[in-house]
């Protein structure tokens, strides 16, 4: 794959040891991504890998939010994901990766309004946690470097607008900066930033001298550019320019960093369907898989009886361990896209018992809901009622998952037969004989059981029936009764936990025997040609 040269360098700082800038990573080294990567080829094995690798830090970053993490535990936590998963043998080689999964991503991530959405969000998160880690005096090379209007106001500037400066906080209320800015004129020698990379110019010598005095600094705005500062009269105007303070122009770079992210988007979906014709057999799929596609390394390990991920629910589902209520809700669910009131109630409640945190939950269902339903769609129309579910609105109640009496009880209209139309309930009390033995045989239950649990659901004893249907499927008596859907769940992944145990057990013990027999010499022949050997050396 060939790429155009670079046109625009990057802001970086030199490999020293404690600064932002360590080598090999580039996470200092930043862009607008206005430039392109350098010429070259690179395999379709490392396109994917770094795809997926920026992929992770992306989901990382989702996540945190999510938990509502603070801001310098997310900065923190960027930052290890970056070293980890951008770690590279050279400054210019991170750099290379950083523009190629940056741009990989921005194709992937192009064809609908939701997934630029997401994209834009996430990458917006990485430049402001990366912009922030950088000295003050690479911020203001970052600005230079980029074209960016926000030009720093020099030593004599600061002392001569000292007072209006102040009096800009003191209006607003932030009395800790009044002090701050009063004082930034002091004229004491500062000391010289570590690190050994030169400055370009004076205003790069002033802007280091500001960090080390720990003054607060201000940036030259085009009044114009920053309305809502200017509306709210927290900015000084003077001269048609609006003084913006270095908490301040977090907010402008990131916007501006948005909008050209935005317009690029937009343009890469114009291009999508040159690029799909153009690459059908090669890069295509592989790029329009990438946003349903797994990065977590854990999604695949065997699971306890406890907190569950997304990306493992699939793999629940195919190991057998859902009732029949949850697995037909799941299979409604992921084809359809779509779940009655009632139905994602009653689904979402049994997703929190097993173990689904509440930010799995929402992008569980985000993903499952998305062929059908927009993001602001789901936003407005489901996410309250899954936070709601999970004590996060309304009341904040912890809700608990409905018992089995109150989903037999429940009023569904139905059976989930029709598309679109499930609204929950218990299968064994809504689905005749035939949609039973369909249903229970897709289970692989056996068939001798299929008839017992299509009688006690005649009898209506439903509770029974899900007991007996657990034993055909398991093959192994259910003897406790199941009052909730967790239960059966709790028993199903223990029973299949204690049988791998024991399995493995076995294999570690018919090892160990083998070997003690090979070391007495005593290993029985296994062939009657070993046994004539042995007799005749004998």
């Amino acid at each position: 794959m060939e790429f155009i040269n670079a046109s625009t360098r990057p802001t970086e700082v030199q490999s020293t040891a404690g600064t932002p800038g360590a080598a090999g990573n580039g996470f200092a080294q930043l862009t607008m991504y206005k430039e392109r990567p350098v010429d070259g080829e690179i395999s379709i094995e490392d396109f994917e890998k770094y795809a997926l690798d920026r992929l992770r830090i992306l989901k990382a970053i989702e996540e945190a939010k999510l938990r509502s993490k603070t801001e310098d535990v997310i900065q923190q936590e960027v930052r290890k994901h970056w070293e980890k998963h951008m770690q590279a043998g050279s400054k210019q080689a991170a750099h290379r990766k950083d523009l190629i999964s940056h741009y990989i991503l921005r194709l992937a991530y192009c064809r609908t309004a939701d997934l630029r959405n997401w994209l834009l969000q996430q990458e917006c998160l990485l430049f402001k946690y990366r912009f922030k880690h950088l000295y003050k005096s690479q911020q203001v090379e970052f600005f230079t470097s980029m074209g960016l209007p926000y030009h720093a106001i020099s030593d004599d500037e600061a002392a001569e607008l000292a007072e209006d400066l102040a009096a800009v906080f003191k209006a607003t209320g932030d009395y800790g900066k009044v002090n701050a800015v009063a004082n930034s004129h002091r004229t004491d020698t500062p000391r010289r930033l570590g690190g050994d990379y030169e400055l370009s110019d004076e205003g790069w010598k002033q802007a280091a001298a500001m960090q080390q005095r720990e003054r607060v600094l201000f940036y030259k705005v085009p009044f114009q550019l920053v309305p809502d500062l200017v509306g709210a009269r927290r900015v000084l105007l003077k001269g048609g320019q609006a003084y913006v303070d270095e908490d301040q122009v977090y907010s402008l770079v990131v916007g501006s960093f948005r909008t050209c992210l935005s317009a690029a988007l937009i343009e890469a979906a114009r291009a999508w369907g040159e690029f799909t014709v153009a690459e059908a057999d090669r890069l295509a799929p592989l790029v329009d898989s990438l946003p349903s596609r797994s990065v977590s390394n854990n999604d695949n390990r065997k699971v306890p009886v406890g907190e569950i991920s997304a990306g493992q629910i699939q793999s629940l589902v195919a190991g057998r361990h859902f009732p029949l209520c949850m697995t037909v809700m799941y299979e409604r669910l992921t084809n359809e896209h779509h779940l009655k009131h009632w139905g994602l109630q009653q689904f979402t409640l049994f997703m929190k018992a097993v173990g689904l945190p509440l930010e799995q939950a929402l992008m569980f269902f985000r993903q499952q809901f998305s062929p059908r339903t927009s993001g602001e769609k789901f936003n407005k129309e489901y996410a309250y009622n899954i936070r709601y579910n999970y004590g996060q609105e309304g009341k904040r109640t912890d809700w608990t998952e409905w018992s089995c009496v109150k989903i037999i009880n429940q009023e569904v209209g139905g059976a989930c037969s029709a598309p679109c139309e499930c609204n929950g309930g218990c299968p064994y009390k809504t689905y005749d004989a035939n949609q039973l033995r369909t249903a229970l045989s897709r289970l692989n239950c056996d068939d001798k059981v299929i008839r017992e649990v299509i009688d006690k659901a005649r009898g209506k004893h439903y509770q029974l029936a899900c007991g007996l249907a657990f034993e055909g499927i398991t093959g192994s008596p259910q003897e406790t009764g199941i009052n909730k859907p967790s239960e059966y769940y709790a028993a199903s992944v223990e029973l299949a936990t204690q049988r791998a145990a024991a399995a493995a057990n076995n294999q570690q013990q018919q090892a160990a025997g083998q070997q003690q027999q090979q070391q007495r010499g005593d290993a029985p022949p296994s062939t009657p040609l070993a046994a004539k050997a042995v007799t005749s050396t004998g």
